[in-house]
């Protein structure tokens, strides 16, 4: 097995950990917590044959929405080989994660936008100025979360992916007792310079977390991105 160190500031070691960012926000996120990968320590390849190569990571990682504490620990990337692209494999487990108590507001939102009436439709966060309203944080936070589910099933080798822009969120009726949102985001892809346009149909509530239901990849579009964990 042929193991290779990297330097933990390079492109390699980087995009490995957006990964691992990614999944820890589709186990753990919510529209009050988003975790970012803030620092890579070490990092180190070891190449698996048929099944891939593995990246091997010891990082800091911590929710930039509550601005709690970093936590040091480590976690392995898998990414496949092959002509078909599968979704990279993550082992967290040795990351102990230190998760705010956010039930509160968890609670406060839910019941807001469960209330007749209060079903919110709007466009462009942030807005051209980079602005974020006070209210539409948990949104953007909502949409950074849910997208990472589709930038864990894109991501790769040679892929770094950011949400650029929420470009509409709409609240559509549900038949349980669940928040329903549509999204259309915009990632970027930063390697490519790509904007890549998709909808995502998301389901939460604090007892149950978020679902991503359905995706569905929009045509592209010429669009400029606002930089955001």
């Amino acid at each position: 097995m042929a193991s290779r160190e990297l330097n933990p500031q390079f492109y390699e070691a980087s995009r490995a950990g957006h990964v691992i960012q990614h999944h820890l926000n589709t186990l753990h996120g919510s529209p009050f917590r988003a975790y970012v990968v803030s620092r890579v320590h070490k990092a180190r390849t070891e190449d698996m044959g048929a099944d891939g190569r593995r990246y091997v990571m010891e990082v800091s990682v911590k929710d930039w929405v509550t601005e709690g504490p970093e936590v040091k620990g480590l976690a392995e990337v898998l990414f496949s080989s092959g002509e078909v692209q599968k979704t990279p494999q993550v082992d967290s487990s040795s990351l102990p994660l230190l998760p705010a108590n956010t039930s509160e507001k968890e609670q406060a939102f839910f019941q807001r936008y469960s209330a007749p009436g209060s079903a919110i439709s709007t466009t462009d966060i942030p807005d051209s100025h980079g602005h974020i309203d006070p209210d539409m944080k948990p949104f953007w936070h909502f949409a950074c979360v849910a997208s990472s589910f589709i930038m864990l099933n894109m991501s790769n080798e040679n892929t770094l992916y950011n949400l650029a822009q929420v470009a509409k969120v709409t609240q559509l009726k549900s038949p349980d007792d669940q928040l329903r949102f549509e999204f259309q985001v915009l990632l970027h892809e930063m390697v490519s310079q790509e904007i890549i346009r998709w909808k995502l149909l998301v389901s939460w509530s604090p007892e149950d977390g978020m679902k991503v239901s359905e995706t569905e990849l929009l045509p592209r579009c010429h669009c400029k991105s606002n930089n955001h964990p």
